[in-house]
């Protein structure tokens, strides 16, 4: 009987630590991803990439000058923000690659002069990576943060993207227009 009875204070505690784990976990959880991204940083402009069942991605700019990159996950109690990865925007684009930016081992985006479809593809290892108009924002966002006749491309992959190359291709005629070593 006595054995028990010191097993009790344990069990209680272990219960109050479960409790206020799965409280904070909640408190952490939102009902959207856009809300679970937006509750991490202030000053974010949202681009969506895309939103599958439990994850989605987001593309940022923040502060008018970073562009960056976050998953956000689904989990028990709702969507809760990932790492969140950024760096500076260029003041001006030219019609090439202009760099690109990591996301972890798997993600690899950059931005670019030219809109989806207007006679280029971006390949990341002879992989079409995905491209996304930025002028499916408002107006008036476009205007404010110069994003005039800008791109977001990016690849994501199920393995490290660790070396290679990204290449700019006209769709057309098939010849690269820039080449940039990873």
């Amino acid at each position: 009987m006595k054995n028990r009875n010191k097993n009790i204070p344990f069990i209680l505690i272990i219960l109050v630590i479960i409790t206020i784990l799965l409280l904070l976990e909640k408190q952490q959880s939102y009902s959207e991803p856009q809300e679970a991204l937006l509750a991490t940083e202030d000053n974010l402009l949202l681009v969506p990439a895309y939103y599958i069942e439990d994850e989605a991605l987001f593309f940022f700019i923040k502060n008018r000058n970073n562009l960056g990159a976050s998953f956000v996950g689904k989990g028990f109690f709702g969507w809760k923000a990932g790492m969140l990865t950024w760096s500076s925007m260029k003041d001006h684009y030219e019609e090439k690659l202009n760099g690109y930016q990591r996301h972890g081992e798997n993600l690899i985006y950059g931005i670019l002069k030219g809109r989806e479809g207007e006679g280029f593809i971006v390949k990341v290892n002879e992989n079409e990576a995905n491209i996304l108009n930025l002028a499916m924002l408002p107006t008036e966002v476009i205007t404010q943060y110069q994003l005039e006749n800008l791109s977001i491309w990016y690849f994501e992959s199920e393995t490290a993207i660790e070396e290679g190359e990204i290449k700019l291709i006209n769709k057309e005629t098939d010849q690269e227009i820039d080449i940039i070593e990873l």
